[in-house]
């Protein structure tokens, strides 16, 4: 059996396919299980494991596809994947163009986007999977149903290879953390998002004092989350490393499986931790958990203005409201556990 996975979404929705891709492995364990990515998640690819990725770059036109490996190509269509079952997480016009063009004999895709132009030519499977109602992982999974898979609560898969192991060692070494260490990933694309310095900065005191945790702050290199991140540094008072802007995406997950415990707001780096089983203190503030948490077992979220459980229809508040207080109890409560 060949199956093509078009997720061509951003980083944490590619983290939160990663169940769908494992229940297929398992039950199909002989296909051939091919997965096609938006360039932006291309760093990630080594630690999903398929047996070929298709790299989606739009960077023109309709964009085009690069194969990986030694014979790497390009074209502006979908190769002819003839294969047995395309599955189209991503929902929109190119997707679906990519899924016509894959030459697969089936083609499945979310019944909300029945509608969408020329989707009843190209799609024979709509899938009910209301995303509203569903956490996003299971969402995506309730794809399989055509396969005869009905799986619920499936974890996040990630399979880091060695190099990215040793180049996250190498560069806390280099920084001078030799031990144990927490992450603090303060840094997002979203501003709404963003937490105060000094609060950040309370809770890597904290760590520091308390429980002997240098704290290794990571993130993107953009100019507004490195003054971020250099305002957490300073106001720390040397309980900090700033990391931020030196590793890929399996580098930072590996320098998340590494810690001791892991802290951050709602981004694709609180995925990364709840794939690579970290324990997890996450800040949601304007987006609703219901959809995004992590749901590793020791994982702890922290809402502005509501409570568990959570429910599709809360509505979200404002960073300012959650405390430095309430993280650094969570995390109390995290680090005391075996």
């Amino acid at each position: 059996m060949k199956i093509l996975v078009l997720q061509l979404k951003r980083i944490g929705d590619l983290i939160l396919t990663t169940p769908a891709l494992r229940c297929l492995r398992d039950a199909f364990p002989q296909a051939h299980i091919t997965l096609a990515s938006d360039a932006t998640c291309r760093s990630l690819l080594a630690a999903i494991p398929v047996d070929e990725h298709w790299v989606y770059e739009k960077s023109s036109g309709w964009g085009a596809f690069f194969g990986t490996g030694p014979n790497a190509w390009v074209r502006s269509d979908l190769p002819a994947f003839r294969g047995d079952w395309c599955l189209d997480f991503t929902g929109t016009d190119r997707s679906a163009w990519l899924a016509f063009s894959s030459g697969c004999q089936r083609k499945a895709t979310f019944a909300r986007f029945r509608k969408k132009l020329l989707r009843s030519v190209v799609f024979g499977d709509f899938v009910d999977s209301p995303v509203r109602t569903r956490h996003t992982a299971d969402h995506y999974t309730d794809l399989l149903r055509p396969l005869g898979i009905e799986r619920e609560n499936v974890p996040l898969d990630l399979q880091l290879p060695g190099t990215a192991l040793a180049g996250a060692a190498t560069a806390l070494a280099g920084a001078g953390v030799t031990g144990p260490y927490a992450v603090i990933h303060a840094g997002t694309a979203r501003p709404e998002k963003y937490w105060r310095p000094e609060r950040w900065a309370e809770v890597a005191r904290f760590l520091w004092n308390e429980h002997g945790l240098p704290s290794v702050l990571t993130g993107a290199a953009s100019p507004e989350e490195k003054a971020h991140l250099d305002a957490i540094a300073s106001a720390a008072d040397g309980a900090c490393v700033n990391l931020s802007g030196h590793s890929d995406l399996t580098g930072l997950a590996a320098t998340i499986q590494g810690a001791k415990v892991f802290c951050g707001v709602d981004t694709a780096a609180m995925h990364l931790a709840d794939a690579v089983g970290t324990p997890c203190a996450a800040l949601f503030g304007p987006t609703n958990p219901f959809h995004w948490r992590p749901r590793h077992t020791r994982s702890v979220i922290l809402r502005a203005d509501a409570s568990e459980p959570f429910t599709p229809g809360q509505k979200g508040g404002p960073m300012e409201h959650l405390t430095a207080p309430m993280m650094i109890n969570a995390l109390r409560d995290l680090l005391a556990e075996p």
